[in-house]
């Protein structure tokens, strides 16, 4: 069953903001699939290296490895097929997690794979520490970085999610709601 934030969302509860990762992770993991993605190319130049290093070989390999070959058509068909398999999955991954959150709670969707994810939340009240790691040439020129969230309790539980667009704004976020929470709950605690 898909999880729907609007349809999950306690009753008076609202989305304040919604977290992803930063594009430049996703940039980051797409280019070395990219290089993948180029190598079959290359195919018929190894053919015709092989031939010219050894012409009295009894196989042709530039006809071998061309792809006017249709077992290498094939073959570069699947490989390419995995790689954009891998593409799609890697964009999946990067447009589904995310972290929202809501005058209530901190939501955190981490996609697993194509059919799978972990949905898990923190309550503001419970919020005890907010944690944030911008480290790295890129991560500071960006902007982008690690932003923890730890909540309070016996089981002292940490979210975490890496490659965060705006992780100071993030924590201030979380902090300031979080802020706002335990003032609303000891009012009610004071009043009863």
């Amino acid at each position: 069953m898909a999880f729907n934030v609007e349809t999950e969302l306690y009753p008076n509860e609202k989305i304040l903001h919604r977290a992803q990762k930063h594009p430049l992770i996703l940039v980051g993991q797409l280019i070395p699939l990219a290089i993948l993605d180029y190598l079959p190319y290359l195919l018929p130049k190894l053919g015709l290296f092989l031939d010219q290093a050894n012409p009295a070989s009894i196989i042709a390999w530039g006809q071998v490895l061309s792809f006017d070959n249709p077992w290498v058509a094939f073959i570069v068909g699947v490989y390419w097929l995995f790689i954009w398999m891998a593409m799609f999955g890697l964009f999946v991954n990067h447009f589904l997690d995310q972290w929202i959150i809501t005058n209530e709670r901190v939501i955190d969707i981490n996609q697993r794979d194509f059919w799978s994810r972990d949905v898990s939340s923190v309550l503001l009240v419970r919020v005890q520490d907010v944690e944030t790691d911008i480290s790295g040439f890129f991560h500071t020129l960006f902007g982008f970085g690690t932003v923890t969230v730890e909540s309070a309790g016996a089981d002292g539980s940490k979210t975490c999610m890496k490659g965060l667009s705006k992780p100071r704004y993030v924590r201030e976020l979380i902090l300031k709601e979080a802020m706002r929470a335990r003032k609303e709950e000891f009012g009610a605690l004071k009043r009863d």
